[in-house]
């Protein structure tokens, strides 16, 4: 079944709610309103059970996806209340997952950034898979990012300066075999004409020492975790 009237185009950017573990809703609720949704400008997707996790941080959604097997219904008091809320309902027996439905979805109408959150803890496959969810080649040319209460979680494929603050980790991997670093700055550890392979993992706990980094890459693909 599919119900979908939302036609507002003002709206750019998509905040995605999946059903990960999200330790403090008041936190992220408040990190989100600060540095990456503009509420008039920003369209709320539950994904199925992260309905819950909408309602947590009081947010209100415009549309739920999904299969809907995992949805609390002990809250059906606040569940008929979004009977009116667009829907579509997806089919158990699929190949990609109600977050990659839910973030395939924006990319069809054409948001400009997509910001999912709920996307980590329990399961460790889920959490893998939603983090290499943002190497999809669909978002090659979208602002993409997982936020967490405490991480802002990246695919980068070519040269980048990266907010942060001084004393504040960030890690990098590198998804390719190799990433070719021709310099980095604004970091504790630098990177100069040098590959930073797949593995073993180098990149961990680097540290911001000022309020960005540059980032230099000839080729590669890398993944960014950045302390919040």
């Amino acid at each position: 079944m599919v119900k979908m009237k939302y036609k507002n185009r003002k709206k750019d950017t998509a905040l995605i709610i999946a059903n990960g573990i999200i330790i403090n809703p008041e936190k992220l609720r408040k990190i989100l309103l600060s540095g990456y949704c503009v509420p008039e400008r920003t369209m709320i997707i539950s994904v199925d059970g992260g309905l819950s996790n909408t309602l947590k941080m009081g947010f209100k959604p415009d549309l739920i996806i999904g299969d809907m097997d995992s949805i609390d219904r002990s809250k059906e008091k606040e569940i008929s209340g979004l009977a009116e809320v667009d829907h579509i309902t997806s089919n158990p027996q699929k190949d990609q997952s109600d977050t990659q439905l839910a973030v395939d979805h924006a990319v069809k109408l054409g948001m400009g950034s997509i910001f999912i959150t709920g996307a980590t803890g329990g399961r460790i496959d889920h959490t893998l898979a939603n983090i290499l969810l943002l190497a999809s080649p669909g978002l090659n040319d979208i602002s993409s990012s997982i936020i967490t209460d405490d991480s802002e979680i990246s695919v980068l494929g070519s040269s980048a300066s990266i907010a942060g603050s001084p004393g504040k980790l960030i890690s990098i991997f590198s998804l390719t075999p190799y990433t070719y670093f021709t310099g980095t700055s604004g970091l504790k550890y630098p990177l100069l004409d040098e590959k930073l392979y797949f593995s073993p993992v180098r990149g961990l706990s680097n540290v911001f020492t000022g309020e960005r980094a540059e980032i230099n890459i000839r080729e590669g693909r890398l993944l960014i975790i950045k302390e919040l």
